[in-house]
Parts: C-alpha cells; structure tokens; sequence
C-alpha cells in the first residue's frame, strides 16, 4: 500500500525538512553507541564503484529539486571522510515516482497522488572497517531508532536499517550498507510499511553498484 500524502505546495518543504533531521550528522556521535548490525556476507572478489541509474527501480525518476539533491550531496560529502583514501566514484541524488513540475501558485512540486521520494549517497574507495565504519554512521544519526541488522546480499559488507519520524509526521526508513569497497546510505521518505522499504534497500543496492572498470 503506498502511503498517500495531500498535494500541495508545503509537500516538498515538509520532506526537505524531513530530510535535515536525518541526512546531516554522520560525522558527529550519539549519546548512546548505534546498535551493531553485523549480519555479513563475504565481500565481493573485485573492488566496485557507484553509478546512479537514469531511472531507479525502472520506474522512478531524478528528482530536480536542488534543496533534496543538496541534502543527498551533503551526505555523501561525509561519507567520503571515512574513507581511507580518496573517493574513486560518488553520487549524492534523489528519486521521485513522477517528474516534478514548477507553477507560479505551488512552486515546485511532485504532480502526483504518490508523494513518496528515495534520496541515496554513495562513495566508493577503501573502506577499512566496514563494521566499524556502519556503526559509526548510525551513532551520528540520534533520530534513527530501531535500528537493526538487515541481509547485505549478494554484495556482500554489514547493513542495516532504522526508523524515524520528522518533526511534519513523514515516516522516515534509513537503510545503510558498508563493505571493503563502498559505503552508501539509501532514505525512504514517505513510504508505509507495507510498501517493504527494507526488501526494496536490496535492490537498489544492486542497481548502484558496478564492477570498478
């Protein structure tokens, strides 16, 4: 079931503040450490780098909306500190499920029933402690809760998922993975539960990372 919102004009200011509480501390700590999600596979046998998709999912498009992309570009500046040496591919974006429109009375804004948006940051490069490096991301993440192991797949590293909620009552799930090769943060905005976001993370995962060339 896709979680419906009222279209409006305020709709992407509520996300982008939805966005803020969420995107910008992976570099600070959290009063209490970030539960370990340590559930590993073995780590792919090359090194991997990251390519967004013109469209995620089949379906999904890039949104336009510089304030979203910035807070996704913001994240993905932050991942590049925890890499061991220079990033060697990064993207910083959004996705939403119908191109956005601009008009003099809404502003920018998403011309659809479905206001759900998917932001992602990923780096790629020389990751030491990918165990380490998970936790590290979720301990500067306070408005995260619940957070928990998840399965990486076949691309192997530690993942894991929490949950939140803005200030604005848009339900936020907050998926990360880390491995040898990339770090990358996925942030469904919007989404039911029933809508699996967890199950989705997966295949988004496999759709960004490509064998390093």
């Amino acid at each position: 079931m896709t979680r419906m919102m009222p279209v409006g004009p305020t709709i992407v200011g509520a996300l982008t503040s939805a966005i803020l509480l969420f995107t910008t501390g992976c570099s600070g700590q959290s009063d209490t450490p970030a539960p370990a999600a340590a559930m590993q596979s073995s780590a792919p046998a090359a090194a991997m780098r990251i390519e967004k998709p013109a469209k995620l999912l089949g379906t999904w498009t890039e949104s336009v909306d510089r304030v979203i992309r910035g807070q996704a570009e913001q994240t993905m500046g932050n991942f590049k500190k925890l890499l061991a040496a220079g990033p060697t591919s990064a993207t910083g974006t959004a996705y939403v499920r119908a191109e956005e429109v601009y008009s003099r009375e809404r502003g920018l804004h998403i011309p659809s029933d479905d206001q759900r948006v998917i932001l992602i940051s990923a780096v790629s490069g020389t990751i030491t402690d990918p165990t380490a490096t998970l936790d590290k991301i979720f301990a500067g993440l306070p408005k995260v809760t619940d957070v928990g192991s998840v399965v990486p797949g076949p691309l192997g590293g530690v993942a894991g998922c929490g949950t939140g909620q803005a200030g604005t009552g848009i339900p936020v799930d907050v998926c990360v993975w880390s491995d040898q090769h990339t770090i990358g943060m996925v942030t469904f905005m919007n989404f039911a539960k029933t809508d699996d976001p967890r199950s989705v993370f997966g295949q988004i995962r496999a759709e960004l990372e490509r064998p390093a060339r």
